[in-house]
């Protein structure tokens, strides 16, 4: 049976999904001269903040230095989430959770009661889970880039220069702070916490680019770690402009599963008996809604897409349709802007949500339910209105994400992607290939030059052997692109077959079961689990 999701639900995840914010009420306050968490006194215990829902969470915060290798220099803060374990009497120990992103937020990622991912009961019984928030972001020490440089001609600003004039704004903000945001710092930060909390060993779990932190703060520090699992890995010799560009083809890949499962589910939704048909179908609401139609390579046709009088042609005749399946797409975007002045793609809401909820297959009954109109999105008027300190902590993820990736690229810019790359970004909008498309060309961090250290992972110096978890049809952490980090760590690898991102915590049993066989342990017989639930 499909279990059913509310409106409010759907939007909350989605948001969730996409690195963002939850909707969510007041923090857990620790009233002035009430019990404090007994831990080191260079911990400042305080009233968590508006994400976290958790009735039982702790939260604190440390000093740190801004740069480890001056331990004696400028500081900055450090913020954390602590969720004491359920049942005290079969505490195993601390188990810190590393959120993706870079720019997801740590306390939403164990503090939030409607957070997408539900962590199994036998694993909040038994550890004391810890979430840090990473440096630069609200809650710890966050960037502040609100500001406008002065001496910056338009052209160097907005295009040839672009994240240059970002990070100088930052600078004017948080002066000497810019080159600081970068994994092997926050690793480092990590390990101030465990030792503040005066835990000698912990357990990590890291969830997508968390599984790139996690393996760095075990490369580091391999004494410090119990048992440690990556959830999600990808080639960390394709940071960030490569992993970026990787996940065009994921993207897609993962649209045309959504359509197959959603024409499988004709019968539910009556979107089409084939993956063309679905698109199709999704291609006109998004056309009503923006004013022109996506442009993502559309799915393969099969013979029913064919005229009834052609079907006798077979697949020979489909495949040809295929063949001129996007330069028609492509086509008549451009006709579309042309006799509307002001259309543009991005600028649908069903296109930015389908984007969204493609690594979430346990969301996609929701999604098909938009595009067949059983669900209505609220119109903009319906909106309620942005409440600034939820925007605040966006704006600073955002600005975070943007300095990792910048400060961490390890991939040479291609100026052969240039052209490609200023169409999309000036006419096609095309969401898909975007990210991959800008990177790839090296616009997105035009004006900064990498300078983070450069930690090549290695878990030879690791105790228990590390458990690594990956989707075949994985659209962010592409499957293809996991061999370095387990062949780097040495890792132990449950393949999951089927869509989505990220696998613990998704309703997947037998990942879930085998998550905790090792963490209880330091072993797992699974090598192979099925998809988690979709839809």
């Amino acid at each position: 049976m499909r279990a059913r999701t509310s409106m409010p639900a759907i939007l909350a995840a989605i948001v969730v999904a996409a690195g963002g914010l939850p909707a969510a009420t007041a923090g857990t306050a620790v009233e002035d001269g009430s019990p404090q968490p007994a831990s080191s006194s260079d911990i400042t215990w305080e009233a968590c903040p508006i994400q976290v829902t958790v009735d039982t969470a702790e939260c604190g915060r440390i000093d740190v230095p801004m740069y480890h290798a001056e331990p004696d220099g400028e500081q900055i803060s450090v913020g954390f989430v602590r969720v004491p374990a359920s049942d005290p009497d079969a505490r195993r120990g601390t188990l810190f959770a590393v959120n993706g992103g870079p720019g997801g937020d740590g306390y939403v990622h164990i503090g939030a009661e409607d957070y997408m991912i539900e962590w199994p009961q036998e694993m909040k019984n038994e550890w004391d889970m810890v979430s840090v928030q990473p440096r630069g972001q609200a809650g710890s020490t966050p960037l502040d880039c609100d500001h406008a440089p002065a001496g910056w001609d338009p052209l160097r600003a907005n295009l040839t220069e672009a994240a240059g004039y970002f990070q100088a704004a930052c600078e004017i903000g948080t002066p000497g702070y810019t080159d600081s945001i970068n994994t092997s710092e926050t690793a480092d930060d990590l390990n101030d916490v465990r030792n503040a909390l005066g835990e000698d060993r912990v357990s990590v779990m890291g969830l997508s680019y968390g599984t790139h932190l996690g393996s760095i703060y075990a490369t580091k520090y391999p004494e410090h770690i119990d048992k440690l699992v990556l959830d999600s890995g990808s080639d960390q010799n394709r940071t960030w402009a490569g992993t970026l560009d990787d996940q065009t083809d994921g993207y897609t890949g993962a649209l045309h599963d959504f359509l197959g499962w959603t024409a499988e589910n004709n019968d539910i939704y009556g979107l089409g008996e084939t993956p063309l048909e679905v698109y199709q179908a999704w291609s006109r609401v998004i056309v009503k809604e923006s004013g022109t139609n996506p442009t993502v390579v559309p799915p393969p046709a099969q013979i029913g897409d064919l005229p009834e009088g052609l079907q006798w042609a077979g697949q020979p005749a489909a495949d040809i349709l295929t063949a001129t399946g996007q330069p028609q797409a492509q086509l008549e975007n451009l006709f579309r802007m042309v006799s509307a002045p002001g259309a543009r793609q991005d600028a649908s809401p069903t296109l930015a949500i389908t984007h969204q909820v493609l690594p979430q297959p346990q969301l996609w009954g929701q999604l098909a339910e938009i595009i067949n109109g059983a669900v209505q999105l609220p119109s903009p008027e319906e909106q309620p209105d942005a409440d600034p300190e939820l925007v605040a902590i966006e704006s600073a993820a955002l600005s975070m994400q943007q300095m990792v990736i910048c400060n961490e690229n390890r991939v040479a810019a291609d100026p052969l992607r240039i052209p490609g790359a200023l169409w999309n970004n000036f006419v096609e909008q095309d969401v898909f290939s975007l990210p991959g498309d800008t990177a790839a060309a090296g616009i997105n961090c035009a004006g900064i030059e990498p300078n983070a250290p450069i930690v090549d992972i290695n878990g030879d110096a690791l105790e228990i052997r590390p458990l690594q978890i990956q989707g075949t049809g994985d659209p962010q952490t592409l499957y293809r692109t996991h061999r370095p980090m387990a062949e780097a760590m040495n890792s132990h690898v449950i393949t999951v077959d089927g869509p989505g991102h990220a696998q613990v915590g998704v309703g997947n049993t037998v990942v879930d079961e085998a998550v905790m066989d090792y963490l209880r342990t330091g072993a797992t017989d699974v090598t192979a689990a099925p998809s988690r639930p979709v839809g």
